[in-house]
């Protein structure tokens, strides 16, 4: 690694220790916007699907939407229904059908976090110029390529000719790559 690129990556380890920005980046990723894996399989996920989708979608659709079991969506939806965030209703056309819609509460919920989003996004890139906006995305386009063509397991198995293998304590469990 060269001397510019060692700093780069100092930088942005810097950047990821500023609380607000790593609760910004996680409250991104659970609740997403448009473009970013729908905001995760979970109740955030299932409340983005349903903002989206002011008509309401039926439980096998948020299923296929989110990539998940049907019996997953359905726990959640009770959970969300029992939260007051949604709501249930036959559809008007097969009675066999049930419409899940986001509730006034949960609309909302999904307009504040939108808002506080777009605020957030401001704040953190409000004093870039549009050219700089530009420059930065492309280049965070570049770092997510590149990033998205690197092995794990190359990675495990340098560390591991090099005698950091496995320590207890050391990453997730008793492995650094886990």
């Amino acid at each position: 690694m060269t001397v510019n690129n060692r700093d780069l990556f100092s930088s942005f380890g810097k950047l990821f220790q500023n609380r607000a920005f790593v609760m910004a980046v996680a409250q991104q990723f659970h609740f997403g916007d448009r473009g970013s894996e729908r905001g995760g399989r979970g109740q955030m996920g299932i409340l983005r699907v349903l903002a989206d989708a002011p008509a309401g979608l039926t439980n096998a659709e948020i299923a296929e939407i989110l990539d998940i079991r049907p019996s997953s969506v359905s726990a959640t939806l009770n959970r969300l229904e029992d939260g007051g965030l949604i709501e249930r209703e036959p559809s008007a056309h097969d009675k066999r059908v049930v419409i899940v819609r986001l509730s006034d509460r949960g609309r909302e919920m999904a307009d504040h976090r939108a808002q506080g989003t777009s605020d957030l996004a401001d704040q953190l890139f409000g004093n870039l110029t549009d050219d700089e906006r530009d420059q930065l995305q492309h280049l965070l386009d570049k770092l997510r390529a590149n990033a998205d063509d690197i092995d794990i397991q190359d990675l495990m198995q340098f560390g591991q000719q090099h005698g950091f293998g496995p320590r207890p304590g050391w990453g997730h469990g008793h492995h650094w790559f886990n």
